[in-house]
């Protein structure tokens, strides 16, 4: 159940970055922190990966405390079927969901840094994915290890940023990203629907 936690929640996290409704606040964060100082890009970096890392820590670790113990092959297969529906039907249909801002709950937590509020927002088109890394973390019963799934995540979610952010976003970069957001639905779809089609071929 380990090395299952790690590798979904390293591969959707990665995945989250592209959806569409992420990748633009994202890209507008990694280009502003580009021009700014490097001691400056390396704080709201630091910020945006601490921030991020802890949000998906808690909500995993919360998780693998409450426990599942148990999911039925058919319901997996059905769930990941569903979220895999969603992410299709959004591609041609707006769906009304808001994004969480988690740092809405804190005192002050307007006042916080761009780096501290985009790390405690989880867009909305992450949320399926984030869904399932719970479920997993549920599954395992094992806190540490969700809390580990939960900063592995946040590092593969926030990579694409740190390197924008070092590189700039050039025209190339912004097309390949442009590519990236309308095809990721698709992508994730198809991922979705792999798994649930594995899960039915073996019964796991």
């Amino acid at each position: 159940m380990s090395s299952l936690l790690f590798a979904a929640a390293a591969t959707l996290g990665f995945l989250a970055f592209f959806e569409p409704c992420t990748i633009a606040t994202h890209t507008l964060f990694a280009a502003r922190t580009h021009h700014a100082s490097g001691t400056q890009r390396a704080l709201a970096l630091v910020q945006l990966l601490l921030a991020r890392a802890g949000l998906l820590a808690l909500i995993f670790g919360v998780a693998a405390s409450v426990g599942l113990a148990t999911l039925s092959s058919g319901m997996a297969m059905a769930m990941l079927a569903a979220i895999g529906l969603v992410y299709l039907v959004t591609r041609r249909v707006y769906l009304p969901v808001p994004h969480l801002k988690f740092f809405r709950l804190l005192p002050g937590g307007d006042r916080l840094s761009q780096g501290v509020k985009l790390g405690l927002t989880l867009p909305a088109c992450t949320l399926p994915l984030v869904l399932i890394v719970g479920i997993l973390s549920a599954l395992a019963q094992q806190a540490l290890l969700a809390i580990l799934a939960g900063g592995l995540f946040a590092l593969m979610f926030s990579l694409p940023t740190v390197w924008g952010s070092a590189h700039g976003m050039g025209a190339d970069a912004r097309a390949f990203l442009s590519r990236a957001a309308s095809l990721s639905p698709y992508f994730t779809a198809f991922l979705l629907w792999g798994a649930a089609f594995l899960i039915w071929q073996t019964g796991v």
